[in-house]
């Protein structure tokens, strides 16, 4: 069990459990419903959601197939790529159909924005020649978020038909 993991005064990753949390919360503020309905509608009961979204119990942890079944029934993928952080991931969607050169040209746009972001606020931080914690976090969001955006236009450009001309 994850309790002969952990040391006493260590968690599992508790962003993990906070946006787990905000997922559910978000799901029932939006259904505009209690927590033993979203346990009925993931086949378990409020007593055993509760504690697998309690980061504490280590008797019950938040498994993957909890995770999984969460995202599901949300369509709330923020477990996700909350997951892939911790693994300095980036999960990009399977494009369905063949991008076109709008959605191209808006994807670039966003990239665009996305990739100054990092530029402005890694600027900001280096003017007094350190970089704090809270810093730290802050710059490595804004590279997630650029990271995620090149990949999205990567996978649209790549879905792209292409003519000979």
């Amino acid at each position: 069990m994850l309790n002969n993991i952990f040391a006493s005064d260590e968690l599992p990753n508790f962003k993990i459990y906070e946006v787990a949390h905000k997922v559910v919360s978000d799901y029932m503020e939006k259904r505009r419903c209690k927590i033993d309905l979203v346990a009925s509608e993931l086949e378990t009961t409020t007593g055993v959601l509760y504690r697998q979204l309690n980061p504490k119990d280590t008797q019950m942890p938040l498994s993957i197939d909890r995770i999984i079944a969460i995202t599901k029934l949300t369509n709330d993928k923020r477990i996700i790529e909350e997951i892939n952080k911790e693994f300095d991931l980036v999960s990009v969607p399977i494009v369905k159909e063949n991008s076109t050169i709008s959605n191209i040209n808006i994807l670039v746009d966003i990239a665009n924005i996305e990739n100054n972001d990092v530029f402005k606020i890694i600027k900001k931080v280096l003017e007094d020649d350190k970089i704090t914690i809270a810093e730290k976090e802050e710059v490595l969001k804004e590279i997630y978020e650029a990271e995620k955006a090149n990949a999205m236009l990567k996978d649209s450009v790549f879905h792209t038909i292409t003519k000979d001309s």
